[in-house]
């Protein structure tokens, strides 16, 4: 398995998602909340590829016990993280938005 493609996968969809995610609050605010959406279901989207990469990385590990962990596998994990609890705090946003 090639770790270093994995964490790559797992930072790009984890920035796209973030990126997406923090356009969906822009478009909330400018009172466009079908585009918010939109924007969150393609965040929802990319984090998910982001964690499907974070899994196989996972199971791989449970199955041979000899995944190094480097910097690049915990920067990588922490962009996963921080994605998931910006489309959390987003979904509220706009929330709050749309009940104002």
């Amino acid at each position: 398995m090639d770790v270093i493609e994995k964490c790559m996968v797992i930072i790009a969809n984890s920035g796209e998602g973030k990126s997406l995610a923090m356009r969906a609050i822009k478009q909330a605010r400018a009172g466009k909340f079908d585009e918010a959406e939109i924007d969150l279901k393609h965040a929802e989207e990319a984090i998910t590829k982001a964690h499907q990469a974070h899994s196989e990385l996972l199971f791989y590990d449970a199955e041979h016990q000899d995944l190094r962990i480097n910097m690049l596998l915990v920067h990588a994990a922490n962009h996963l993280t921080s994605a998931g609890v910006i489309k959390e705090l987003v979904e509220e946003i706009i929330y709050l938005y749309k009940t104002r």
